[in-house]
């Protein structure tokens, strides 16, 4: 079996290429295509929401990158973007299937501010338990729109590829990074322009949120602070990022506002989580481009005084060993489209 994992972002595109079994998977190859026009020209991205995901474009670009990845399916599974869908969880008191099937729907319309006509819906049961004698099943529910889902599809046949599956960012995630591994965690997934908040307890991904701040914002304030052009900001955040000599801890000074703001979100989260289940979130788990930020991993571990690590999708495939390297420094770009190549070998 081969299939294809891609995920389009508001700036890049990514894919992996999956071959193998269930209990054998091997990487084939990897690409990533970055649109760096964003740095000087804000409207200049290949998506900033759903609506404004431009098809053609988007098309084009994953064809040029195929054309370098040379994969040997076109099998492909896309991760779809989990801010334009709609994830929520609550409980039943209900614990057959058919009581649930029944009641999800009903229960949906709480939550969702949108026709449920227009919307795909799929939801799991992620625990049972007992509560004074009565039996109740955790549900989390995952609402995408189905014009999300078609531009996708039109994306796929555009490029020449077989859309054999999707789902949205934060499922690909949890495939990828909760393989054998049932901590409670929270994954940050730093984009471009948004950065993701994940819920995840005994690998399901029970509660989301977003904030509208990324790694262009921090390469702007590097960019302001310095003097210098938006790609010296980009290399500047790259290269040094927290790890900055003497003479430059005032850029480090300015940015502080930024990653606290990140740092009380997710204290918040956090809180609302142990006063929900009376559990503690074991882990943090940067993900994103600006997870790479040299030092920004030490920096969440001394604010929030939990671990915190870097994503590495790559725990359960074989891949060649001289190719370790150069994973451990894209892997946080490649974890979403890693898991949505691992949904093949479910």
């Amino acid at each position: 079996m081969r299939s294809l994992g891609i995920d389009i972002g508001t700036t890049n595109i990514k894919i992996v290429e999956l071959s193998g079994t269930l209990n054998s998977i091997n990487l084939e190859n990897y690409g990533i295509l970055e649109t760096y026009g964003y740095l000087e020209r804000n409207n200049a991205v290949i998506q900033t929401n759903y609506f404004k995901l431009v098809e053609e474009t988007t098309a084009d670009l994953l064809k040029k990158l195929l054309e370098v990845v040379k994969p040997k399916t076109k099998r492909a599974i896309f991760s779809l973007s989990t801010f334009s869908s709609f994830i929520t969880s609550f409980n039943l008191p209900f614990v057959t299937d058919k009581d649930i099937i029944q009641a999800v729907p009903f229960e949906a319309k709480k939550y969702i501010p949108m026709p449920l006509d227009d919307l795909e819906i799929n939801w799991m049961i992620v625990e049972k338990s007992k509560e004074g004698g009565k039996e109740n099943s955790k549900i989390v529910l995952i609402a995408t729109p189905k014009e999300l889902i078609e531009r996708y599809k039109r994306i796929a046949q555009l490029s020449g590829l077989e859309i054999v599956g999707w789902e949205i960012e934060g499922m690909s995630i949890v495939r990828a990074l909760t393989q054998n591994d049932k901590d409670s965690m929270i994954v940050i997934d730093i984009g471009t322009q948004i950065t993701n908040l994940f819920v995840i307890e005994n690998g399901f991904l029970i509660n989301y949120e977003n904030l509208n701040i990324g790694g262009a914002e921090i390469t702007h304030i590097i960019s302001q602070s310095l003097g210098v052009t938006q790609q010296r900001a980009e290399e500047f955040k790259k290269i040094k990022g927290f790890k900055v000599d003497p003479q430059e801890m005032g850029i480090v000074n300015i940015l502080m506002p930024i990653v606290d703001n990140f740092g009380n979100e997710i204290l918040r989260m956090m809180d609302i989580y142990h006063q929900k289940y009376n559990k503690d979130i074991k882990k943090i788990i940067l993900s994103g481009g600006t997870a790479n930020m040299p030092g920004l991993d030490e920096y969440f571990s001394s604010f929030l005084n939990v671990p915190v690590e870097k994503s590495w999708p790559f725990k359960n495939i074989k891949f060649q060993q001289f190719l370790e390297p150069l994973l451990k420094d894209v892997s946080c770009y490649l974890t979403i489209a890693a898991g949505a190549a691992l949904k093949d070998f479910k």
